[in-house]
């Protein structure tokens, strides 16, 4: 039952910051062109789409990360799980409070380009952040299986 437990969060790990690597890389370059015409359908619908998904996935690794530290309390893979929940609070953290409010903003409709264009580049900025922190907590999970491998 761990080791499913371990590979769920590994697996967990890898989808939120493969999220956000391809956000970075291969949606962020077309947001150049978004207007207010197609804000909506190319910026409102998957946030909300992706809000929806990490809002499931997120309590179940934050779950599988509470378990993982108790399991690992004293031993040399216990600095691994803490790594592990620190990203994703840290993460949830950044989406809740600086995030949402941008997506709950241009999904009601701003009055100008000026004021859309200014979001979506806070918004950019803001997920750079999150992307960073999803790759440390990736790291921590990473170290965690190649650690617990050689001291099971």
């Amino acid at each position: 039952m761990k080791n499913i437990l371990i590979g769920f969060s590994f697996f967990t790990a890898s989808i939120y910051m493969g999220v956000m690597w391809a956000l970075h890389f291969f949606w962020y370059p077309s947001w150049q062109y978004l207007n207010l015409g197609s804000v909506q359908d190319a910026f409102v619908g998957p946030t909300s789409r992706a809000t929806s998904f990490f809002t499931i996935l997120v309590p179940i690794m934050m779950v599988c990360c509470i378990i993982l530290i108790i399991t690992e309390w004293k031993k040399p893979t216990a600095w691994t799980t803490w790594v592990m929940t620190a990203g994703i609070l840290g993460a949830t953290l950044v989406g809740q409070l600086l995030i949402i409010p941008i997506n709950k903003t241009v999904a009601a409709g701003v009055a100008d380009q000026q004021t859309l264009t200014t979001l979506l580049e806070r918004w950019m900025m803001l997920n750079n952040v999150r992307m960073a922190i999803t790759t440390v907590m990736w790291l921590g999970c990473l170290f965690f299986c190649l650690v617990r491998k050689n001291n099971p």
